[in-house]
């Protein structure tokens, strides 16, 4: 149902539309405009920040059955510009089109601050925004994975990055709340909630993170 609504809507605007039945997509003639993906598939976050690497200027679209929240905000720090349940994926992409076709770009360029890093080596944090609008931001590098958060724990206030890092798992120092760096997802309380997370873009020898 969903390929069938995002098709009519897709042609409806003008737009040619190619199915893909995995997120390995094949190389195109142009570059694509809209790429829309349904994130509970295997590999599909890591496929949103291959995408929008290549095509930066695409609007990425992930729908999901359920509105998991660790999921949802993972897809948006991959790269994800929209985020939507399956049933309003249509209403949303009708509505990004009809702006577009009013002169809107399919993307607005997100505001982001550039990270001062350190010259550390493997796994662990390599920067930090501590004057963010919306609070601190820790930037940690994960196997070569480059991951952005909030440095504020949710239970009290702390700062995560002073805690001990495992893998891609965060303690707070204060009160043992866990946290998966790279998704945000809370593994152990007291915190009853997850952090936020935020893209991170490399350009050159230059980090950003989108806001």
């Amino acid at each position: 149902r969903l390929q069938a609504e995002v098709e009519a809507v897709a042609r409806e605007a003008g737009f040619e539309v190619t199915t893909f039945f995995s997120p390995d997509l094949p190389e195109f003639d142009l570059p694509p405009a809209i790429l829309v993906l349904e994130l509970e598939q295997r590999g599909a976050i890591d496929a949103v920040e291959r995408w929008k690497a290549k095509w930066p200027d695409a609007l990425l679209v992930g729908s999901v059955k359920f509105p998991v929240q660790e999921l949802w905000h993972a897809a948006i720090a991959a790269g994800c510009d929209l985020v939507s349940n399956r049933g309003a994926v249509a209403i949303h992409l009708r509505k990004k089109l009809e702006a577009f076709r009013a002169g809107e770009a399919l993307v607005k360029k997100a505001p982001r601050l550039e990270v001062r890093t350190n010259e550390r080596e493997g796994d662990g944090q390599i920067g930090r925004l501590p004057d963010a609008p919306d609070g601190p931001i820790a930037v940690f590098r994960i196997a070569e994975k480059l991951c952005a958060f909030r440095d504020v724990c949710p239970h009290a206030g702390y700062a995560l990055s002073d805690g001990d890092l495992e893998g891609k798992v965060l303690t707070c120092p204060a009160h043992g709340s866990q946290f998966n760096v790279c998704t945000g997802a809370r593994l152990r309380g007291p915190s009853d909630f997850s952090i936020r997370i935020y893209r991170v873009v490399s350009e050159g020898d230059k980090l950003f993170v989108e806001l």
